[in-house]
């Protein structure tokens, strides 16, 4: 790039960070919203549910990288375009392509940071987030206590805490077990803590009593200092850690295992998670022929370039849904995948074919032909 690309590069680079922050923030917000329940049903702390919507910010900025990136070159050559710094480009002699290629640079690492995230980046966040959610899910000691509530997240079992300490004490608790009988057999323990044990979670309690009803309707109290409480039967023995298509690696996408019963039956969805991350960084191509074939593609217009703008952005967003829309069809007949590479590229094709000329068609200078009296009077001049 000659200097005055860099320049050009200069301002679409800054423009183009800051859209992508806001994007992916608001998006990263949205998704947010779906794991509330580490907060309010499964009690974790804030800082674990920062860490695990964080996990999602590498698919996400994939995801909205397009959109970023024709905003960016929108913007940044509408911009440049009336101050005149294109005009002068023009002047100079400089082709089309020469304007252009400061954005397709831009698009172009664009697409290799999308490729990078989709094929790496992705599943490794993605599985750590999996796994995290996995772990939260499966420790259900976790989530069946909340201060100064009932609680009764496990069928058989309603716990009581008055309150609940920096350490994870618990004071004053109240524990039902229905588990065995349908008679409950009630807890009562000034203090307890639960732990983890190899043969799995149980709950100590400290100066408390054991009630149960008799068979005659008596009240039966047994009072203990210590007492340890096994959860293990409470636990749910189901779970299974299960990485979806997004979280797996290309090679397993592309290659499944037939030997496991779910790959056999998803081969389709595997192959097309594996074509929609190779395809996808070929949108930013397209986003960005786009915008600029909105703003440089036709005429000069001293009222803007909203219309075209907003032109241009609709055959985006139509774009990408078409191009997610594409997916499930894929799943079903994987030999239809060649189309995810082929929608960008037709646009792609179709957007910058201007892009060949030298000159732009809207300021070429048609030679003047002299009327019949300028003549006369440049010639008796002479």
């Amino acid at each position: 790039m000659n200097k005055l690309q860099r320049y050009y590069f200069g301002q679409l680079l800054p423009v183009f960070a800051l859209i992508m922050v806001g994007l992916t923030l608001v998006a990263l917000l949205t998704q947010s919203l779906s794991q509330l329940d580490l907060l309010f049903e499964r009690g974790q702390s804030a800082a674990t549910f920062l860490g695990i919507s964080l996990l999602a910010t590498p698919q996400i900025m994939a995801v909205v990288m397009p959109v970023g990136l024709f905003a960016a070159v929108a913007w940044t050559y509408v911009r440049l375009h009336q101050d005149n710094e294109v005009i002068v480009a023009y002047g100079a002699g400089w082709s089309l392509w020469q304007v252009c290629e400061p954005a397709f640079r831009l698009a172009a690492l664009g697409a290799v940071a999308a490729l990078f995230v989709n094929l790496f980046i992705q599943p490794i966040a993605l599985r750590e987030m999996r796994e995290r959610l996995f772990d939260i899910r499966a420790d259900f000691a976790s989530s069946m206590v909340r201060e100064g509530e009932f609680r009764s997240n496990v069928d058989g079992l309603m716990v009581f805490a008055r309150r609940i300490d920096r350490d994870g004490t618990l004071n004053g608790l109240i524990i039902s077990d229905t588990k065995s009988s349908t008679i409950p057999i009630i807890y009562v323990a000034q203090r307890g803590t639960i732990a983890k044990l190899d043969t799995g979670p149980v709950m100590v309690l400290r100066d408390g009593s054991v009630q149960r009803r008799l068979e005659d309707g008596k009240i039966d109290i047994v009072g203990f200092s210590n007492y340890v409480m096994e959860l293990r039967g409470f636990a749910d023995t189901t779970l299974e850690l299960f990485y979806k298509p997004s979280d797996r690696f290309l090679p397993s996408l592309l290659k499944p295992d037939l030997t496991d019963y779910w790959d056999r039956d998803h081969v389709g969805d595997l192959l097309a998670e594996a074509h929609r991350r190779l395809a996808a960084p070929l949108i930013c191509l397209s986003a960005v022929a786009l915008a600029i074939f909105a703003v440089l593609g036709g005429s000069f217009s001293r009222q803007g370039y909203g219309a075209r703008i907003a032109t241009a952005f609709g055959g985006l967003v139509l774009m990408l849904l078409s191009f997610t829309g594409l997916i499930p069809t894929v799943a079903d007949q994987p030999g239809l995948a060649i189309l995810l590479y082929a929608i960008p590229l037709i646009v792609l094709w179709a957007t910058t074919r201007g892009v060949r000329q030298k000159i732009p068609v809207w300021i070429e200078r048609k030679p003047i032909k002299p009327s019949k009296a300028m003549g006369a009077r440049l010639k008796h001049a002479h």
